[in-house]
């Protein structure tokens, strides 16, 4: 082989590799930007389900202070129910007890309207 085929084939040699460098550095480029792509997805992913999360939590927030307000109304109507309950029960008891004082059945006993007096006892106007 004479020198300016070797040239020749050198050239050529040169020229293939240039071109495989080209598309390695191509095929690395494209490599890059679909790792790149993939990353801002997968980041876009994560913020979207951080937003949905935070979103969750401020509405279970939410939720919470509604049973815990619901709650305290219904320990409020407890509370009041209760106290109810107690004076009734005063009452019920004191009537048993003028009931017994005064030899009165119970089908003949008319319960008059109660009235409290100071002590918070119930007293009976007998006029």
């Amino acid at each position: 082989m004479s020198s300016t085929q070797q040239v020749s084939l050198g050239s050529e040699v040169d020229e293939f590799k240039d071109e495989s460098k080209e598309e390695r550095a191509l095929t690395n480029r494209k490599a890059i930007k679909h790792s790149r792509t993939k990353k801002e997805k997968e980041w876009e992913d994560i913020v979207n389900e951080r937003s949905k999360l935070l979103e969750d939590i401020k509405n279970k927030i939410i939720d919470i202070e509604n049973y815990e307000n619901a709650h305290s109304t219904t320990e409020k109507d407890n509370n009041s129910l209760n106290a109810d309950n107690l004076i009734w029960n005063q009452y019920l008891n004191c009537m048993n007890l003028y009931k017994e004082k005064l030899g009165i059945s119970d089908q003949t006993l008319e319960t008059p309207a109660p009235t409290f007096n100071n002590c918070g006892s119930p007293s009976f106007d007998t006029n």
